[in-house]
C-alpha cells in the first residue's frame, strides 16, 4: 500500500452522484476517512450548499476547484442532464487541461460504455459495479486503494497547457499554431481517448551524427533543443522530421524560446525577411522582434529538399539565415544530403541522420500507447504484461527492418492490434498486417478500388521477375518486362503505375534500378506469386525448392513465411517440415539428461548462487532494450545477403536456427487456421531441429574437451605468471562456462523462436508426450516468455521434475530470475520463488512512510 508523506499537498475530491444513490455516496465517504485524517484528501458534495446559497454558483465554483472529480455511475446519474451535459462536460476539460482527474466509480449495472466517460478507467477493479461485489465492503476498499494510487501519482497542473506556451502574458501562441502543435496528421483511434494528440505519443527519435570516423555516434534528438548550435536533420519519407520539428518547436516555448517554423517546400523567392513576417503574424499574437530583444530564437526550416530555388538562389537564402540566427535546424530527405556536401553555406552544419525507432524507443512508445487515458491507474504489471506483447509483436513484424521501424508504422500496427484484440479479431497473421499496410499505400496513391487488383498483379509480377533476376532491373530488363506482361496480361502503361508507386512509395528507382522501397513489400509479393503458380508452374515450383535448399539466407527464409500467409495448402508446411528433419539427421534428440551432462558435473559446483536483486523493472527492461539496440546496428553493418556460402556445418547450423524461426512464425500467425495436428507438428520440428544440434554441440564439446583446454591454456600461459595448475584449472573453468552458456542459450533460443502464446496449449501437449528435461525445460521458458505471469502450480511441478538435473534446474532459475527482473512481482511472490529455489532476495533498505522519519 502506497503511504504518502504529511507534507504532501492535500487534494480537493468533489463527488458527483444522483440523490437517489446518496448510500452510496455516504459508503464511498466512510471509506475515504483515513485519507481524510491523513490530510491527503479534502471532501466536497452538494450536500454541503448551506441554504439560501446558489446551488449552481457552489457546484461550479467547488468542480473548477476540485483535483480528483468521482462520478457514481447508475442509470439515474446518466439519466440527468445536468450531470451529464454540465458537471461531466467541465470535468473531461481539466483533464484535458491536466487540472483535474476523472473517475467513474460504477455503483449498479448500466450501459455506461455507450458514453462519453467509457474512455476512462473506471473503479473499482474490471469496472464491476459495487452490487455485483459478493463483499460490498471489498469493493470499496479496492475504490479506496485505487484512489490512493492516483493521489500518490497525480499532479494538477496549476496553469492551463495553452499559458504554459505564451511567452508572456501579452505574447501569445496563436489556435491554429497550437492546433498545428497537436496534430499528429494522420487520425489514430484509441479505445480509452476522443482525439490522440501528438504529445500522447511523441517520443524523441535517435540521430545519427555523420562523423568521418569509425565509432559511430547515436544522441537523443532533444540535445537540438538544449545545445545551441546549427544542424541539418535527414531522413526517409515518413521517418517523422516534420513531427520532430514541432516537438523542437513546443519543447523551445517551454523555455522561453522563441522557435519560427517555416516550410520551404516549393520556395520561389529568398527573401527571408518576408519568410519571417508572414510566419510570426500566423504564429503568435503581440510577438515583434525588432521590440522584443530579449528573447532568444530558433529557427526551425523543414523541407529544403523540396525548395524550387536555383542554386545562386538557394544559397542567397541560406545566407540570410546565416546571418539572421545562429541556432538552426534544417529538415530534408536522405537523398538531399548528397547535394548538400556541394551547398555553400551547409558546409558548417552539423548533420546527422533520423534514425528508426529500435527496441528502447518501440518500448517507450508503446508504453505511452497502453497507459493513454489510465496513466494514474493502470497497474505496472499489466502495464509491463501488455509492453511486452505489443513489443513482441511488434518486433515480429519488423524483424530485421523487413518493415521500417518508423513512428507511422508503429502507431499503425499498435492501433491494427488494439482493433484486433477489442473485436476478438485475429490480426495476429503477420501477412494479414503487411498486407493492409500495402492496401492503405494503394489507398494513399488514389488507386481507384476496380484498379487494385490490376496494381496487385503487377507488382506480383514485377517482384518474380526481381526475384528470377536476382536484383533490381535496370531499363533494359524493365522494358523486357513491360513487354513480356503485356503479352501475358490485358496491357497496362507500365511507365504510369510505375510512377505512381514511386510516390506512395511501394517502389523506387535509383541508379536507373527498378525495385521495391522497402524488403517486406518485395518478400510479400514473391511469395504471392510462388503460392499461386507452385502447383502449375515448374519454374515456380523449381524456385521454392531453391528457398528450401537456402533458407539459411535471410531473404530466403522471409519470403518462405510469407508463403505460409498467402497458401493455406499443406504443401507448404509438409516440404518445411521435411528440411527440419533432415538437419543434424545423425544426431539424437538431445534430452539434457544428466548421463549426457555428467562431463558437467565438477562444474556445476562453481557456478555463482543467483540472487533476485531488487532493482527497477524499467531500468532492467532499457538496459535490455538499448543492449538489442546495439546488437541491431553492430548486425546491419555485417548483414550480407547474397550466395556465398560457408561451410556445410555452418550452413546447418544457420539453416538449424532460421527452421526454428520460421516454424515459429507459422505457429504465431496461422495457430488459427492450421490444424492443431499440423501445428503440433510444426513444433516438435521445430524444437527437435534445436535439440539435434544440440546434441551435436554437446558431443563435439565433450570429445575435444581435453584439445580445447589445451588451446585455452596455451593461449594464457603467454601473458601470465600464474603457476600451470592454476592455468588449467582457469582454463577448465572457462570452458565449462562456455559450454554452459551455448546450452542455456540455445534453450532459450528454441523457447524464443518456436514459442507463441495463442498456440501454448501445443507445447504443453508437447511435453505431455515427451520425458524430455530439455524439453520440460523448454515449454516453461515458453510460459514465462509468453503468457508472462508466474503459474507458481506449474512452477513447482517443474522443479520437482527437474530436481535431479542440476544443469537444467540452473538454467531454470536463470530463466525465472530473468522473468522477475522484466516484470512486476510483489514482495510476496519473491519470498515464493526464495523458498522454492533458495534464491535469495538482494533487499535494499527502502525508507518505510509509515515510520515517519524512522527509514
Amino acid at each position: 500500500m502506497i503511504q504518502l508523506g504529511k507534507d504532501r499537498m492535500t487534494q480537493k475530491v468533489f463527488i458527483s452522484y444522483s440523490h437517489i444513490d446518496e448510500p452510496f455516496r455516504q459508503e464511498l465517504e466512510d471509506h475515504l476517512a483515513m485519507l481524510k485524517r491523513d490530510n491527503l484528501i479534502s471532501v466536497w458534495h452538494d450536500r454541503k450548499i448551506d441554504g439560501g446559497d446558489n446551488w449552481k454558483n457552489e457546484i461550479d465554483k467547488n468542480l473548477d476547484s476540485a483535483d480528483i472529480i468521482l462520478f457514481l455511475i447508475s442509470s439515474k446519474f446518466l439519466a440527468s442532464d445536468y450531470c451529464m451535459d454540465v458537471e461531466v462536460a467541465r470535468a473531461i476539460e481539466k483533464e484535458e487541461e491536466g487540472t483535474g482527474r476523472l473517475i467513474p466509480i460504477i455503483i449498479r449495472p448500466v450501459d455506461w460504455q455507450a458514453s462519453q466517460l467509457s474512455k476512462f478507467q473506471a473503479f473499482p477493479k474490471d469496472a464491476l459495479a459495487i452490487t455485483k461485489w459478493e463483499n460490498q465492503d471489498e469493493a470499496w476498499v479496492d475504490v479506496t486503494q485505487r484512489l490512493r494510487r492516483v493521489l500518490a501519482d497525480f499532479v494538477p497542473n496549476t496553469v492551463p497547457v495553452q499559458s504554459q506556451l505564451d511567452l508572456s502574458n501579452d505574447i501569445k501562441v496563436s489556435n491554429s499554431t497550437l492546433d498545428w502543435l497537436n496534430s499528429t496528421e494522420i487520425s489514430f483511434s484509441h479505445r480509452h481517448v476522443d482525439l490522440v494528440k501528438l504529445s500522447h505519443i511523441f517520443v524523441w527519435p535517435d540521430l545519427l551524427l555523420d562523423q568521418d570516423v569509425k565509432d559511430i555516434e547515436i544522441i537523443d534528438s532533444k540535445k537540438l533543443v538544449s545545445q545551441k548550435g546549427r544542424y541539418f536533420i535527414t531522413g526517409e519519407e515518413q521517418q517523422g522530421k516534420t513531427t520532430l520539428l514541432k516537438a523542437i518547436y513546443k519543447e523551445a516555448l517551454l523555455g522561453s524560446i522563441v522557435p519560427i517554423y517555416i516550410d520551404v517546400k516549393n520556395l520561389k523567392s529568398s527573401d527571408l525577411n518576408k519568410m519571417l513576417e508572414k510566419a510570426l503574424n500566423s504564429q503568435y499574437e503581440n510577438l515583434d522582434l525588432n521590440k522584443s530583444q530579449d528573447f532568444e530564437v530558433i529557427l526551425l526550416i523543414d523541407n529544403l529538399d523540396e525548395n524550387g530555388l536555383n542554386r545562386k538562389g538557394l544559397n542567397r537564402f541560406l545566407e540570410s539565415v546565416e546571418e539572421y540566427c545562429d541556432w538552426v535546424v534544417i529538415t530534408a530527405h536522405e537523398s538531399y544530403s548528397l547535394m548538400a556536401s556541394d551547398i555553400t553555406y551547409l558546409a558548417e552544419y552539423k548533420e546527422a541522420e533520423i534514425q528508426g525507432l529500435g527496441h528502447y524507443k518501440r518500448e517507450e512508445i508503446a508504453r505511452k500507447w497502453i497507459s493513454l487515458g489510465q496513466e494514474e491507474t493502470i497497474e505496472d504489471k499489466e502495464l509491463y504484461k501488455r509492453c511486452e506483447e505489443i513489443s513482441a509483436y511488434l518486433n515480429s513484424i519488423i524483424r530485421k527492418n523487413i518493415l521500417p521501424p518508423k513512428p507511422i508504422y508503429i502507431l499503425m500496427l499498435m492501433q491494427m492490434h488494439e482493433a484486433s484484440t477489442k473485436q476478438n479479431l485475429d490480426m495476429t497473421s503477420h501477412g494479414h498486417c503487411y498486407q493492409k499496410l500495402i492496401y492503405q499505400d494503394l489507398e494513399k496513391a488514389k488507386v481507384k478500388s476496380a484498379e487494385i487488383e490490376k496494381y496487385m498483379n503487377f507488382l506480383t509480377e514485377l517482384a518474380w521477375t526481381i526475384f528470377s533476376n536476382e536484383g533490381p532491373l535496370n531499363l533494359h530488363f524493365k522494358e523486357e518486362f513491360f513487354k513480356q506482361y503485356n503479352n501475358t496480361f490485358m496491357q497496362v502503361d507500365g511507365n504510369r503505375l510505375i510512377a505512381t508507386l514511386s510516390h506512395v512509395p511501394i517502389l523506387k528507382e535509383s541508379d536507373g534500378l527498378l525495385s521495391f522501397s522497402y524488403p517486406y513489400i518485395y518478400y510479400f509479393f514473391t511469395a504471392k506469386k510462388i503460392a499461386e503458380g507452385y502447383q502449375t508452374k515448374p519454374e515456380v515450383k523449381d524456385a521454392f525448392e531453391k528457398l528450401l535448399a537456402g533458407f539459411h539466407r535471410e531473404d530466403y527464409s522471409n519470403i518462405l513465411v510469407f508463403i505460409t500467409h498467402h497458401s493455406k495448402e499443406k504443401w507448404v508446411t509438409d516440404e518445411i517440415n521435411n528440411v527440419l528433419s533432415g538437419l543434424f539427421k545423425e544426431q539424437t534428440e538431445s534430452k539434457l539428461n544428466n548421463e549426457q551432462l555428467s562431463f558437467m558435473d565438477d562444474f556445476l559446483s562453481q557456478i555463482p548462487q543467483l540472487i533476485i536483486q531488487t532493482k527497477s523493472i524499467q531500468e532492467s527492461r532499457d538496459e535490455r532494450n538499448k543492449r538489442l539496440d546495439k546488437l541491431s546496428r553492430e548486425n546491419a553493418d555485417d548483414e550480407r545477403e547474397n550466395d556465398d556460402v560457408p561451410s556445410d556445418i555452418l550452413v546447418s547450423i544457420n539453416k538449424t536456427f532460421k527452421g526454428m524461426e520460421i516454424s515459429g512464425q507459422i505457429l504465431k500467425s496461422r495457430h488459427a487456421t492450421l490444424e492443431k495436428s499440423i501445428l503440433l507438428t510444426l513444433a516438435e520440428n521445430g524444437t527437435s531441429t534445436g535439440l539435434r544440434f544440440l546434441d551435436y554441440f554437446i558431443s563435439i564439446s565433450d570429445s575435444t574437451k581435453t584439445e580445447v583446454i589445451n588451446i585455452v591454456l596455451s593461449l594464457l600461459s603467454e601473458s601470465s605468471d600464474i603457476s600451470n595448475s592454476e592455468l588449467e584449472d582457469q582454463a577448465k573453468k572457462a570452458y565449462y562456462h562456455l559450454v554452459y552458456s551455448v546450452i542455456n542459450g540455445v534453450v532459450r533460443k528454441i523457447a524464443s523462436s518456436v514459442g507463441s502464446r495463442e498456440a501454448y496449449e501445443i507445447y504443453v501437449e508437447l511435453e505431455q508426450k515427451s520425458d524430455s528435461p530439455a524439453i520440460t525445460l523448454i515449454k516453461q521458458a515458453i510460459d514465462l516468455q509468453f503468457n508472462r505471469n508466474i503459474d507458481f502450480v506449474e512452477l513447482e511441478r517443474t522443479n520437482l521434475k527437474l530436481k535431479s538435473n542440476p544443469v537444467c534446474q540452473h538454467i531454470l532459475k536463470e530463466i525465472v530470475v530473468q522473468h522477475v527482473y522484466m516484470f512486476p512481482t510483489d514482495y510476496k511472490e519473491k519470498q515464493r520463488l526464495e523458498e522454492l529455489f533458495g534464491l535469495p532476495v538482494k533487499r535494499q533498505r527502502l525508507f518505510d512512510s509509515n515510520k515517519r522519519g524512522k527509514g
